[in-house]
């Protein structure tokens, strides 16, 4: 580890490899990912997931009984949750995880790479490196808060403070890869 090295990086870095940026992500929700068509298909599955299990509940009191006969329908109205859920997440729900995951990653740039480090709920601590080279194309997103998409349109620094920042300094690492 050299003096410049923070701690946890150890093994890590390259030798000749510096950290020129860190920072986090703006955690809050955005309503501006939210899609029309998306939002009205799950709340349509909601609806109608909570219309099957009144239904099914009904069913319940209607033909109770003793064993198998009055154990089916006290669950029945319970397998509309798994499509209740689905219309939750397909219409709203994946604003608030997106939100969730954003909270939980933090950002570095170095003098050859950038790092993506997230701590995910059932996959655990993921840390991802991107080579970032003359090859590699840098989209500056404009905010506030700005995104710096530089894989894909889904991957890169997304909804940063200092973007712009950020944006120039990526540039320098290109221009240094040559």
């Amino acid at each position: 580890m050299t003096a410049q090295t923070p701690a946890g990086w150890d093994g890590i870095l390259d030798e000749d490899e510096t950290i020129l940026w860190q920072g986090r992500t703006d955690a809050g929700l955005v309503l501006k990912d939210l899609k029309l068509l998306s939002a009205l298909h799950g709340l349509f599955f909601m609806g109608f997931s909570l219309y099957w299990m009144t239904l099914a509940s009904e069913l319940g009191t209607h033909y109770g009984g003793s064993g198998v006969e009055g154990f089916l329908p006290m669950i029945l109205p319970l397998f509309g949750l798994v499509f209740f859920m689905l219309g939750f997440y397909n219409g709203l729900g994946h604003i608030f995880w997106d939100a969730y995951l954003r909270s939980k990653t933090h950002y570095t740039l170095t003098s050859n790479r950038a790092f993506v480090a997230t701590a995910h709920p059932s996959k655990g601590k993921l840390l991802t490196d991107y080579k970032i080279d003359t090859h590699t194309i840098i989209t500056l997103k404009a905010g506030p808060p700005d995104s710096i998409f530089f894989k894909s349109e889904k991957i890169g620094f997304k909804r940063i403070e200092d973007g712009r920042k950020v944006h120039k300094l990526m540039r320098q690492v290109q221009e240094n890869s040559q």
